[in-house]
């Protein structure tokens, strides 16, 4: 986005992102003589009057912009023709930005959507008159497979926001947390780091009083919560990279192995196309064949993505992991030789 200034350049840096937009829309009013006043402006900006006058008090000072107030029409105008230097979105970043919100789609009919949405419609009028981009058009064109969000939209919108201010604000969160590997629920005291969206589903990543150690909870199984007055400070031996270093998403284990899987030489020409990790290793065989390396810690995590392949997927090490999906496939054949569903007549 390209942003020219002669003269005053050098202060830009100080005028936040938030506030630059404002002004360019309070701009774009006033010089269509619309006489805008401040409660107008706060009213279509979302944001309070005092926040306006700053804008205005910025557009004055900072653009020089001859602005004064008409009593009579009681709102505001330029004394004199008046322009701000240019700031237009490309056809490629308004693009760009359109597809974001379609990859957020996931959010439509939540308060996130409607932001988002919002967004994008202030975002146009941005574009250089010679630009016209068909949204309509765009939708047809363009989809995203992307995996449904796991649980009520509502309920994560709502626990999403209050667990975003707890880290903003660094205040400890108390929860009542269901465990499904357990079936279990418990009261916690977390004091929440970080919010990871993966595979359809949130988790926040906070130090858990409980179990006095960093974990992730997702946020569709915390049924009750609530932002307490209590601050709280991050671990200095916390670091997000650390602790995502040795998972393939989300989960962690006691213990870092060395993950060693055997792809057939039909899945190896898709699994060589992809970045799985940061630590990988990719032998390719003779054969046709490869070997993936991977240093991992969160086996129930990596059991799951092997078994999506199916026999084409053979795990060589640790032992423990290769254990574990041998026990996994036999039950699944004991499950389908002896038998479909009742009545279904199968085998």
């Amino acid at each position: 986005m390209a942003i020219v200034l002669k003269k005053k350049s050098m202060g830009l840096a100080n005028v936040s992102r938030q506030s630059l937009a404002r002004i360019y829309f309070i701009h774009r009013w006033i010089a269509a003589g619309r006489y805008p006043n401040v409660a107008f402006l706060a009213e279509h900006l979302e944001v309070s009057q005092r926040t306006v006058e700053r804008d205005i008090q910025l557009l004055r000072d900072f653009f020089g912009a001859p602005i004064v107030y008409d009593a009579w029409r009681r709102g505001y105008r330029y004394e004199k023709t008046f322009s701000l230097p240019p700031l237009q979105l490309t056809e490629g970043e308004f693009l760009t930005l359109y597809l974001g919100q379609r990859l957020l789609s996931q959010f439509g009919g939540t308060p996130f959507g409607q932001i988002l949405r919002n967004a994008l419609a202030k975002l146009k009028v941005m574009l250089p008159e010679t630009v016209s981009i068909d949204l309509e058009s765009l939708e047809r064109d363009i989809s995203f497979g992307i995996e449904p969000l796991r649980g009520d939209t509502e309920q994560l919108v709502a626990v999403y926001g209050d667990l975003l201010r707890a880290i903003q604000e660094s205040h400890s969160v108390q929860i009542i947390y269901y465990t499904a590997s357990r079936d279990a629920v418990t009261e916690r005291l977390i004091d929440p780091y970080h919010l990871r969206f993966f595979r359809g589903a949130w988790y926040v990543i906070a130090y858990c009083h409980y179990r006095r150690e960093v974990r992730f909870f997702a946020l569709d199984r915390i049924r009750q919560w609530k932002v307490t007055e209590k601050q709280f400070t991050v671990r200095p031996d916390f670091s997000l990279d650390s602790y995502l270093q040795n998972s393939l998403g989300i989960e962690r284990g006691p213990q870092v192995h060395e993950v060693v899987i055997r792809f057939d030489a039909v899945e190896a020409r898709w699994i060589k196309e992809r970045h799985w990790h940061s630590s990988q290793v990719i032998e390719e065989l003779p054969d046709g064949s490869l070997v993936l390396k991977m240093r991992l810690s969160g086996l129930q995590e990596v059991k799951r993505w092997v078994l999506g392949f199916g026999s084409q997927a053979e795990v060589l090490a640790p032992p423990e992991l290769r254990q574990e999906v041998a026990r996994e496939v036999a039950t699944m054949g004991r499950l389908y030789l002896q038998g479909g569903p009742a009545g279904s007549g199968l085998f």
